[in-house]
């Protein structure tokens, strides 16, 4: 009787590790193929809302390109080519640039200096505070600090139409604006 008890232990412990390997090795597989899905219960920023960033002036920044990261996702590191060749358009083009991580501000300008990305401002706080559920978002601001246009998670194939339709926005003058020569 009492080896069929522990029998009956054994194997509910047995079910027990096995049910716990299974929900961790999905949550693995959703973090590792589902990137950018972030949190779906928080409320994600789009186009057309207010970008509050505390110290940021938009009307002196004019347009910005905003990079959420963080240091511990892989694809903010896989996509930090792509995000140099923005950033040297955006630069040539007068647009500025800012990072904002939930890292310290020291791990932050550690990490952009090891993805090698020049960006002007960098900011940290909780992504949340932003609407931002999930890394790597990208962000373009107008003068107004209304986001113009929004990329979430990594997405390779679709660099080149990001980034064409980036550079049609750096070179659109925005209603407010005026020409300069």
């Amino acid at each position: 009787m009492q080896s069929k008890v522990r029998a009956n232990i054994e194997l509910t412990t047995q079910v027990i590790i096995a049910l716990a390997v299974v929900v961790a090795a999905a949550a693995l597989i959703k973090r590792t193929f589902y990137p950018g899905q972030g949190n779906p219960n928080l409320p994600r920023i789009s186009a057309g809302e207010r970008l509050n960033v505390p110290n940021i002036d938009w009307k002196q920044n004019q347009k910005t390109l905003v990079f959420f990261l963080k240091k511990d996702c892989p694809y903010c590191t896989t996509s930090a080519p792509f995000y140099r060749q923005l950033i040297e358009d955006a630069s040539k083009r007068n647009v500025k640039s800012l990072a904002i991580l939930p890292n310290s501000i020291d791990e932050a300008h550690k990490y952009l200096q090891y993805l090698e990305l020049p960006i002007e401002d960098v900011q940290t706080g909780p992504l949340s505070s932003y609407k931002i559920s999930g890394t790597p978002t990208v962000l373009y601001v107008d003068s107004q600090g209304i986001v113009r246009s929004a990329w979430f998670g990594a997405a390779p194939e679709r660099e080149k139409e990001m980034r064409d339709q980036l550079v049609a926005l750096f070179d659109a003058k925005a209603p407010n604006e005026t020409a300069t020569k």
